[in-house]
C-alpha cells in the first residue's frame, strides 16, 4: 500500500471516529439546538417571577432559618435595655408571651404580645410594611437579584407566606399564651416592624 493510500484510510477511520463520538440534539421549534442544563449550575433569580422566587427560599431555607436560628429574645433585650442596637438591624426571633389585643382592619391589623414588660406589635394583614424577614435572612442576598426593585418587592411575597402561615387570628386569641416565630427590625433602639412567621397558641 503507498504512503498515499495509508493516508487516505487513517484520515477516513478519524472521520468515522467523529462521526460516532458525535450524538444528536434536539431543536427547538425555530430549529435552534436544545442544549441541556448544567446540573451544577447556579439557579438564577432573573429568569424567575417573584412568586417563584419566594418558592425557592422560603419553605427550603428561610422558613427552616427562621425556626431554627433565631435569635433569643433574651439577647436582644438586655442590648435594647443598654441602648446598643443603634443601626438599623433585622433579626428572627422566639417570642413567649400572652396575646393581649387582636386589632384588625380591612388592610393592615396588630396583634399585640406581650413579652415580659415589653409590648410587641406584630403586624397582620393585606399590607405589611418593612423588610424584616428578608433583612433578616442569610439567604436573600441582593446580587441574586437582577435589580433593587425585585430586591425591594420580594419582601411582599414572604410577607404573603408568613401571614399564610399564622392562620386567620380574631379576637377570641386574647388573652391566650403564644409562642411566636417573628421577623423584627430595629432602629435607633426601637422595633420598627415586627412580622410574624408562626404562631404556636397555648391556652389561657
Amino acid at each position: 500500500m503507498s504512503y498515499k493510500k495509508l493516508f487516505q484510510c487513517i484520515g477516513l477511520f478519524a472521520c468515522l471516529n467523529l462521526l460516532t463520538a458525535c450524538t444528536v440534539t434536539d431543536l427547538d421549534a425555530d430549529g435552534n439546538p436544545i442544549i441541556p442544563k448544567d446540573p451544577n449550575a447556579v439557579v438564577s433569580f432573573a429568569d424567575f417571577t417573584l412568586s417563584e422566587v419566594a418558592d425557592q427560599l422560603w419553605q427550603p431555607k428561610v422558613f427552616p432559618e427562621a425556626t431554627q436560628e433565631f435569635t433569643p429574645w433574651e439577647s436582644i433585650k438586655s442590648q435594647l435595655d443598654a441602648q446598643q442596637i443603634n443601626t438599623k438591624q433585622s433579626f428572627f426571633v422566639r417570642l413567649n408571651g400572652t396575646i393581649d389585643s387582636v386589632n384588625l382592619g380591612k388592610m393592615r391589623g396588630v396583634i399585640t404580645l406581650k413579652v415580659g414588660d415589653t409590648n410587641i406589635d406584630l403586624q397582620v394583614g393585606r399590607i405589611i410594611k418593612g423588610n424584616a424577614i428578608r433583612d433578616a435572612s442569610k439567604y436573600v442576598l441582593f446580587d441574586d437579584f437582577k435589580n433593587q426593585i425585585r430586591f425591594a418587592q420580594i419582601s411582599r411575597e414572604f410577607n404573603n407566606r408568613a401571614m399564610a402561615s399564622i392562620g386567620e387570628p380574631d379576637t377570641s386569641w386574647v388573652g391566650e399564651k403564644a409562642t411566636v416565630i417573628a421577623a423584627i427590625t430595629i432602629d435607633q433602639n426601637t422595633i420598627s416592624d415586627a412580622v410574624p412567621m408562626q404562631i404556636t397558641r397555648g391556652g389561657k
